[in-house]
């Protein structure tokens, strides 16, 4: 049995705490850099679908202020409020509903539209109301 060398044990703990620090930093940057990559992937796969289509949401009007609500890209519901104009763009596959709702929080006109690869497929003319509704589906191209 050979005696117990307290140097050479404290030397052989510290590079195996370096070497285990080294492994774990490893494996989390690794982790971090392919999670990214696959949700960034995942964010919207209708914008890479061959069946997609170009969509915009247009708000119009002369009110002061508007509160909007409507389905995203993710086609999930968000809101925004502010004044008109107002635009939202993006990608969504054939047969997805689209909706989006307007409501008058002050004075003036509101309208809404939605585009679909550059055609109106919903439109509300501008008036003088309390709210409007656009609501449409992604036709087939």
């Amino acid at each position: 049995m050979q005696p117990f060398d307290e140097k050479t044990h404290y030397e052989t703990a510290k590079r195996r705490s370096w070497l285990m620090a080294i492994v774990f930093i490893s494996i989390a940057l690794a982790i971090g850099f392919f999670g990214n990559i696959y949700a960034s992937r995942q964010k919207n796969a209708e914008a890479t679908s061959a069946n997609s289509s170009r969509i915009e949401y247009q708000v119009t009007g002369t009110s002061t202020n508007v509160n909007v609500s409507y389905l995203n890209d993710m086609a999930f519901t968000a809101t925004r409020s502010g004044p008109p104009p107002w635009r939202f763009g993006f990608r969504a596959a054939e047969g997805r509903n689209l909706l989006i709702k307007v409501d008058n929080l002050g004075d003036g006109t509101i309208g809404c539209v939605i585009v679909a690869s550059g055609r109106p497929i919903s439109t509300q003319p501008e008036s003088v109301t309390s709210s409007i509704t656009c609501m449409a589906v992604v036709p087939q191209e």
